[in-house]
């Protein structure tokens, strides 16, 4: 039910209310409608992201609200009538129902307003001799987000103190210093002058400062107390106080000289003699004609006192730190320096990186200038970057050019040998070539020469690669396996200048598709011989075992192929094709090496029925052998059938699996006288009972003559 509490006009869900000077008010209303089914009872609440006081931000009416069903209303008034400087908030209205909350509305505004400040207000100008002076800083700051007029009510200040400026405009974000002057002329121990008032427009309440002080006489001064140190380091030394009176008493002492402290104050007892430990500070560095000047008196009851001038010299700070490193070169890597502002304004610093050595194979880079707000610290981050293995020691300076002031770090960096700059991946197939280029830069001013090394056969780059001086070269790598499979290689760039430079090399070799296929034709019982062609990409000499799936085809085992070096060279290897069975017969071929690779060449032979051959001539009372090879893959019988009488066959019962057998034919002349010639067929046939698919014949023509 709670989500059908609504705005009457969705229009001002989001509430505006402006801009407001301190004093002025303004108003908004809103209507909201129950538009559920049942009565509903709720409590409007405020939650905002920034403190705002509800003083400031209210809204009516509170408690709890009661609103009937289908369309019962009420009227929210929302009133912001800031007192104080507010900055811009975002507040949500939200109405609270059975533990749960509803947003209604979101609400925005702020107030400006001036915010002035003094960087202290409590002054202490310390022991002052008669008739002398001293001067005095104080700052004025406007955190708010409008500029005023400033004036100090002069005429309200002592005699012994004035200020400068004392009228002016200050813009917001600006700081105004001032300079007082304290310049006593009666004796007094320890004066205090309060609501010293300076007026802001458009400040509800005046700034108000509290300034202490003390007269003393010249005499009283001892012996200049002397302290060393270096810039806001610490020196503290013991001063020994006697009380002369003959009563316990509380002094306070008073310091003049920001470098120095102490105890606010220490209790003597009668005649009793105490020392007093007071530290030098120094946040500024001193010169030989120009030191740290200060003082402090203790004044006694008895109206005596005691005056000890102090001075103080503040050497050049010690390094904020010695910082060691250790890094692979060709790395990036950030070092993070925390840089403290010892003051209670913010400073700016001018970063110097120096690398004590020059050397410009070593990249220092950070930004030229860091801010550190008051009394803080920030992290200066400084990028390193070092090509090749050595150490470098580097001096990085934080100098406020303004005051001269500043600190430093002493770093070394060691830079051990460099990791794998990258991961390059070559996908190819076998034999054939894939390409990929490294980028190296060369930071200095001369050329360089970068030799190049990898292991891997089936890698080629070129032996060097000279990079021009100050710019970015691309070296050009070729993959080009000749074995399926995964590996890896190591790739490394090296040169006397810029070291060593890997990369890792993730090389996958696909298998080579088949080779063209290769084709024979052939009648069964004869061969037809080809010389299938392959280039060597081996770099050495190389020997080749060949194979064959079909037992139609004939190879020898092996083929040697002579070095390939970039191209390649060609070789050969004979196949014969000597077919079984009639019709098509598909093989393959496979040449492979340990270092070559493998070829696959299919086979495409086709066998036709046997052909008819002769006519082999016979002289009469004589015979010829006829070489006739068994071409079945199981030993055979074969018949023999003569069709002229004349000619006589030696029948043999079988024949062995690819033997040649020679048969013998004789002829002799007929009854008759004829002169002939006679001639004959001879038939050899094969037989189904041999489990051949059909029986295959062979004929032979056969010619006879006579012996003239």
């Amino acid at each position: 039910m709670l989500s059908q509490l609504e705005l009457e006009d969705p229009k001002q869900s989001k509430v505006k209310l402006g801009t407001l000077m301190l004093g002025q008010k303004v108003k908004r209303q809103v209507v909201v409608v129950n538009r559920s089914a049942l009565d509903l009872s709720f409590t409007l609440l405020l939650s905002t992201n920034t403190p705002v006081d509800l003083k400031d931000l209210t809204f009516s009416p509170a408690g709890q609200q009661n609103l009937k069903a289908r369309g019962g209303c009420c009227t929210i008034e929302i009133q912001f009538s800031p007192r104080q400087h507010i900055p811009p908030f975002t507040a949500e209205l939200q109405a609270e129902f059975a533990g749960l909350l509803h947003p209604l509305l979101t609400i925005e505004g702020c107030c400006q307003g001036v915010e002035v400040m003094l960087d202290q207000d409590h002054l202490a100008f310390g022991a002052v001799v008669q008739r002398c002076q001293a001067r005095k800083k104080i700052v004025m700051m406007n955190t708010g987000d409008i500029g005023a007029r400033f004036h100090w009510k002069t005429k309200h200040f002592p005699p012994e103190l004035s200020i400068s400026p004392a009228t002016g405009y200050i813009c917001p974000g600006m700081e105004v210093p001032f300079e007082l002057t304290f310049a006593p002329v009666e004796l007094s121990n320890d004066t205090k002058y309060e609501n010293l008032a300076c007026l802001v427009e458009g400040s509800s309440s005046p700034i108000t400062l509290t300034v202490t002080g003390s007269c003393i006489v010249a005499s009283t001064s001892k012996e200049v107390v002397n302290f060393v140190c270096p810039v806001r380091g610490s020196h503290t030394q013991s001063l020994p106080v006697v009380n002369p009176s003959n009563q316990c008493c509380s002094i306070r002492p008073v310091i003049e000289g920001q470098q120095w402290s102490g105890a606010p104050s220490m209790t003597l007892e009668p005649l009793q003699q105490k020392t007093y430990e007071i530290t030098y500070r120094p946040l500024t560095m001193t010169t030989d004609r120009k030191k740290h000047l200060g003082s402090v008196f203790f004044s006694f009851p008895d109206g005596t006192g005691v005056l000890y001038s102090l001075q103080g010299t503040a050497d050049p700070p010690k390094a904020a730190d010695t910082i060691v490193c250790e890094l692979p070169a060709k790395t990036q890597h950030t070092e993070l320096l925390p840089v403290h502002n010892w003051l209670s304004k913010q400073q700016r610093f001018r970063v110097l990186i120096e690398l004590l050595k020059p050397d410009a194979t070593v990249s220092l880079k950070g930004l030229e200038y860091i801010d550190v707000p008051a009394q803080a610290k920030r992290d200066y981050r400084i990028s390193v970057f070092m090509y090749k293995e050595g150490q470098y020691n580097t001096k990085v300076t934080f100098q406020n050019k303004v005051t001269g002031e500043y600190l430093f770090y002493l770093m070394t960096f060691k830079a051990t040998s460099p990791g794998v700059l990258s991961t390059i991946e070559l996908v190819t197939t076998v034999r054939r070539t894939v390409s990929a280029t490294v980028a190296v830069e060369n930071p200095l001013t001369t050329a360089t020469c970068l030799i190049t090394e990898c292991k891997c056969t089936d890698i080629s780059a070129p032996p060097q690669h000279i990079v021009p001086g100050q710019s970015k070269s691309t070296l050009s790598i070729e993959y080009q396996p000749l074995r399926a499979g995964e590996s890896t290689a190591r790739l490394t760039l090296s040169s006397n200048d810029l070291g060593f430079f890997h990369y890792d090399l993730l090389l996958r070799a696909l298998p080579s598709p088949p080779e063209k296929t290769v084709h024979f034709n052939s009648s069964l019982g004869s061969s037809h011989s080809v010389l299938v062609r392959f280039i060597n990409y081996s770099h050495f000499k190389t020997e080749y075992s060949c194979k064959i799936d079909c037992l139609d085809f004939i190879v020898d085992k092996s083929v040697a192929a002579s070095p390939g070096f970039q191209t390649g060279s060609e070789a050969s290897v004979e196949v014969c094709f000597e077919p079984h069975q009639l019709g098509e017969v598909r093989g393959q071929l496979s040449l492979s090496s340990g270092t070559g690779g493998e070829y696959i060449f299919p086979l495409h032979g086709v066998c036709l029925p046997p052909k008819a051959q002769g006519p082999f001539s016979i002289r009469a009372g004589r015979n010829i052998t006829i070489p006739f090879k068994n071409v079945f893959l199981q030993t055979t019988a074969f018949s023999f059938q003569v069709d002229n009488p004349c000619f006589t066959v030696k029948v043999v019962d079988t024949i062995l699996s690819k033997k040649t057998h020679n048969i013998l034919v004789s002829f002799e002349m007929p009854a008759g006288g004829s002169l002939g010639p006679w001639f004959g067929k001879l038939t050899i046939s094969s037989q189904r009972s041999e489990g051949h698919c059909k029986p295959c014949s062979w004929v032979y023509y056969l010619k006879g003559y006579s012996r003239d």
